[in-house]
C-alpha cells in the first residue's frame, strides 16, 4: 500500500510539473520555428522602431541611477510619464531594459524577450484552465493553443511588445484573483501580478482586468457572499489606485495631443466582422482585415485555433459547468462585441487587438468543456456536427478570399484529419489514458499547421526596416555630438540599402546614437506642435519642415531652429534632391548617399532653457534640469514674456509668475510682467495631478499591506482554533 502511494504520488507530481512544462517546451519550439524562415521575426514595426530603442534608453537611464521623467530634447516624445507604455515604475520592464542595455544585438534581446513571455503565456493560460476545473492534458493543450493564435504570434509577438506582456500576464493575474477571492488564499501573488501588469502602461489589458473584477464583484453581490464581495472590492481598489497612478497622466495630457480630439467612429481598420470569424478556424487563411496594407492584411488575424471545430464533442455543458465557466462568458462576450464593433472608439482603436483576450475566453472555455465531456461526448453525432461546422466555416472562409481556395482546402483537410483523431482516440476504449492522448494528438496536428504557416506566412504583415543588429553600429550614427538635432524630410529613405543606416535611424532607434534627436516615437503627438512642423508619430517630415525650421518666428523675431535650440540638421536626399540654402550661421558640412548633414557655426544649449525675453526683460538662469528651470528676472516690462524650447505640457507649475499663451502654440511661455527685479521664478514640471498620484500610490500601498495583515492574522486565529479544537 506504501508503495502504491507513493508512486501515484510521484505520478501526480511529474503530472502536476509535467504538463505545464510540455506547453511551455512546445510553445517555445513553435516560435523558435519561426526563425527558420525569418530569423527577425520577433523584431517587426513597432519592435524595431519603439521598444528596442526605447529599452536602450530607459536602461541606459537605470544604469545611471535614474527614471526619466521628461526629456525636452525628445520634444513630443519626452513626457515619458504621460507616454505609459514606458514603464517607468515596473520591475518587470526595467529588467528588459537594463538587459537590452547591456546586449549588443538589439534582435537577439527582442527575441529572447518574446519567447519568454510567450512561455510566460503558455503556463498562465495552463493555470488559469486548471483554477476553472480543465484536466491538465487539456488545460496544456490550451496553453499552446493561446500562444499560438493569430494575433499574438504575426501582431503582438512580431511587433507590439507591451501588448503581449499584457496578454502574457493576464492569465497569471486572473489566476491569482480566483485563488484569492475564491480559494481565501494569500492575496500576495495576485498583488504582485496585477501590479506588473497595471504598470505595464498598455492599457488593453487593464480593461481586460476591470471587466474581470466587475463581473466578480457582481457574482458574488448577487450570491450575498459578504467575504467574497470584501476580497474583491479590496482587489478592485488596489488595482483603482494603481491605474489612477499610471494613467491618469495621459489622460490629462490628452488635451494637447492628437488623441484629445480622437471621436466614435467605424473606419472598418482592425476590426472584424462576422463572416471574418469564420476564419478562426482556419490558420492559413487572411479574413478581410482592413490595415495599413489595404483591405486585406496578408496573416491570420483572427485565427484562434482549429479545435474549435472539434467543440461539438464538449457540449453540452453541463449546468454547472455552465455556472463555473460564467466569468469566461462574460469576459469572451464583452471581447466579442468589442472585435465586431467601431475601429475608433474615441482613444481607444483598433478592437482588434482585442483578439488574444478572446482567444484565452475560448480555449480555456473548450479545456474545460472538453474535461468535462470527452471521451463520452465524442459520438457519432457530434462527430458530424463538427463536420458541418468545418465545412460550412470554409465556405464562409472562401466567400471572403476565393483566392485562397487552395489554403483553404488543405486546412479543412488537416482539420478533418483532426477531428477523427479525436474521434477515434475517444472511440477506442482499449486505450489507457485517451484524454493525455487526444491532448497529445491535438498538439500533433496543431504542429502540422505551424509548419504550414512557416510556408504562408513566413512574416508579421507589420514591416521590418532591416536595421543594423548591432549596437556599436547604431552609435556610430550621428557619433559627434553638435547640439540637439532634427530629421526632415522622408526619413525611411533607403532603408533597403544596408550603407544607408550609416547616415541615419529610425524613431526610437535614435536613442542609440550620442546625438540628441527629437524624431523619435510617440503614441501622444503633440498637436500644435505637428501641425507646425508636420512631423507624425514616428518622426517624418513633410518637404516643408525645413523651410519652417529655418523660418522667422512672427512674435520673437528668431528662427523656429533657434527657439527649439536644434543645432544639427539631418535632410533626407528623397525629400530634398538638391542641397537646401542654410541660412546665415549654418553650414552644409557633409553630404551623404541619403542625406544632407547641417551644422550650427556656433551650437547651442540643448532644449529646455531660455531661448527668448521679449522687449525690456532681463533673465538670469540660476539652475536648469530636464524637468525644471530657475531663473531671476533682473529686468521686466509691462507685457514682458519668457519663452522656453519646451513644450507647454500640462503639469507645468509656476512659482512666482504665471503663464502664457505659448508662441507658436507649442513653446513654453511664462508671463513676467508683474514679477520684480530680484525675484526668482521657477518653473517646475511635475506629471499632472501629482499629489494626487503619489497620494494613489501610497494609498495603494497601504490597502495592499493593509491586506496582507489582515489575512495572515486571520489565518493564524483560524490555525489557533483548528488546534484547540
Amino acid at each position: 500500500m506504501r508503495v502504491s502511494r507513493s508512486r501515484r504520488t510521484r505520478s501526480e507530481t511529474l503530472a502536476r510539473i509535467g504538463w505545464p512544462a510540455l506547453a511551455a517546451v512546445l510553445t517555445l519550439a513553435f516560435a523558435a520555428a519561426r526563425l527558420v524562415r525569418n530569423p527577425r521575426f520577433y523584431f517587426s514595426d513597432d519592435t524595431e522602431r519603439g521598444s528596442a530603442g526605447q529599452w536602450w534608453q530607459l536602461g541606459d537611464q537605470l544604469l545611471q541611477g535614474r527614471i526619466p521623467l521628461l526629456d525636452p530634447s525628445a520634444w513630443q516624445a519626452g513626457n515619458y510619464w504621460a507616454e505609459g507604455q514606458w514603464g517607468l515604475i515596473n520591475p518587470l520592464t526595467w529588467v528588459i531594459a537594463l538587459t537590452a542595455r547591456l546586449s549588443e544585438s538589439p534582435v537577439l534581446h527582442a527575441t529572447a524577450v518574446k519567447l519568454v513571455f510567450l512561455a510566460v503565456l503558455a503556463v498562465g493560460v495552463h493555470l488559469l484552465a486548471r483554477s476553472f476545473g480543465a484536466h491538465r492534458p487539456w488545460a496544456a493543450l490550451a496553453g499552446v493553443l493561446v500562444p499560438l493564435s493569430g494575433f499574438v504570434v504575426y501582431m503582438d509577438a512580431a511587433s507590439w511588445s507591451t501588448d503581449l506582456i499584457n496578454v502574457a500576464l493576464l492569465p497569471w493575474v486572473w489566476w491569482a484573483l480566483r485563488r484569492t477571492v475564491e480559494g481565501r488564499r494569500s492575496p500576495l501573488a495576485y498583488l504582485v501580478l496585477s501590479y506588473l501588469l497595471i504598470a505595464v502602461g498598455y492599457v488593453f489589458g487593464v480593461m481586460m482586468l476591470v471587466v474581470v473584477l466587475v463581473e466578480t464583484l457582481v457574482r458574488h453581490a448577487v450570491r450575498r457572499d459578504g467575504a467574497r464581495v470584501v476580497r474583491t472590492l479590496l482587489a478592485s481598489a488596489w488595482g483603482a489606485l494603481l491605474t489612477i497612478v499610471v494613467y491618469l497622466p495621459a489622460v490629462l495630457t490628452a488635451s494637447v495631443t492628437e488623441r484629445g480630439n480622437a471621436s466614435f467612429e467605424n473606419l472598418g481598420f482592425l476590426n472584424a466582422d462576422l463572416t471574418d470569424l469564420a476564419s478562426a478556424a482556419n490558420p492559413w487563411v487572411s479574413a478581410t482585415i482592413r490595415s495599413w496594407d489595404g483591405d486585406i492584411t496578408v496573416g491570420p488575424l483572427v485565427y484562434v485555433s482549429w479545435v474549435l471545430l472539434a467543440l461539438p464533442f464538449a457540449l453540452p455543458m453541463a449546468r454547472s459547468a455552465v455556472r463555473r465557466c460564467l466569468p469566461l462568458l462574460v469576459l469572451g462576450g464583452i471581447v466579442l462585441a468589442l472585435v465586431l464593433g467601431p475601429s475608433h472608439m474615441g482613444a481607444i482603436r483598433w478592437p482588434l487587438r482585442l483578439i488574444p483576450y478572446l482567444a484565452i475566453c475560448l480555449l480555456v472555455l473548450f479545456a474545460v468543456a472538453m474535461s468535462r465531456r470527452y471521451p463520452g461526448g465524442a459520438t457519432p453525432r457530434s462527430f458530424w456536427l463538427s463536420a458541418v461546422l468545418l465545412a460550412v466555416t470554409s465556405l464562409l472562409t472562401w466567400g471572403n478570399g476565393p483566392y485562397a481556395w487552395a489554403a483553404i482546402l488543405a486546412a479543412a483537410a488537416v482539420s478533418a484529419a483532426g477531428i477523427v483523431l479525436l474521434h477515434v482516440i475517444a472511440r477506442t476504449p482499449r486505450l489507457r489514458r485517451r484524454t493525455a492522448w487526444a491532448a497529445l494528438a491535438a498538439m500533433a496536428v496543431t504542429a502540422v499547421f505551424v509548419a504550414g504557416q512557416l510556408y504562408f506566412f513566413p512574416r508579421s504583415p507589420l514591416p521590418s526596416r532591416s536595421a543594423p543588429d548591432s549596437a556599436a553600429a547604431l552609435q556610430q550614427v550621428l557619433p559627434d555630438a553638435h547640439g540637439d538635432a532634427i530629421v526632415v524630410g522622408d526619413v525611411e529613405d533607403g532603408w533597403q540599402d544596408p550603407e544607408s543606416w550609416d547616415e541615419r535611424l529610425l524613431a526610437n532607434l535614435w536613442y542609440y546614437s550620442p546625438t540628441e534627436v527629437s524624431n523619435l516615437y510617440t503614441v501622444l503627438p503633440f498637436e500644435t506642435f505637428v501641425d507646425d512642423l508636420c512631423i507624425d508619430l514616428r518622426g517624418t517630415t513633410c518637404g516643408d519642415a525645413l523651410d519652417v525650421l529655418w523660418s522667422i518666428d512672427e512674435t520673437t523675431g528668431e528662427r523656429v531652429s533657434d527657439l527649439m535650440s536644434v543645432s544639427t540638421v539631418l535632410a533626407m536626399k528623397d525629400t530634398y534632391p538638391v542641397a537646401p540654402a542654410a541660412p546665415e550661421g549654418w553650414d552644409l558640412v557633409g553630404e551623404g548617399d541619403y542625406t544632407w548633414l547641417f551644422e550650427r557655426e556656433a551650437p547651442l544649449p540643448s532644449a529646455g532653457g531660455v531661448v527668448w525675453t521679449s522687449d525690456g526683460v532681463a533673465v538670469d538662469v540660476t539652475a536648469q534640469d530636464d524637468a525644471s528651470v530657475t531663473f531671476t528676472v533682473e529686468q521686466t516690462s509691462a507685457d514682458g514674456v519668457v519663452v522656453f524650447s519646451r513644450l507647454p505640457y500640462p503639469g507645468y507649475v509656476i512659482d512666482g509668475a504665471t503663464a502664457a499663451d505659448p508662441v507658436r502654440g507649442w513653446l513654453l511661455t511664462v508671463d513676467v510682467s508683474r514679477v520684480a527685479a530680484g525675484e526668482s521664478v521657477t518653473v517646475a514640471f511635475r506629471p499632472p495631478a501629482a499629489p494626487l498620484l503619489a497620494a494613489s500610490f501610497a494609498l495603494a500601498m497601504v490597502v495592499g499591506a493593509g491586506w496582507l495583515v489582515a489575512r495572515g492574522i486571520s489565518a493564524a486565529r483560524r490555525r489557533g482554533a483548528a488546534a484547540r479544537r
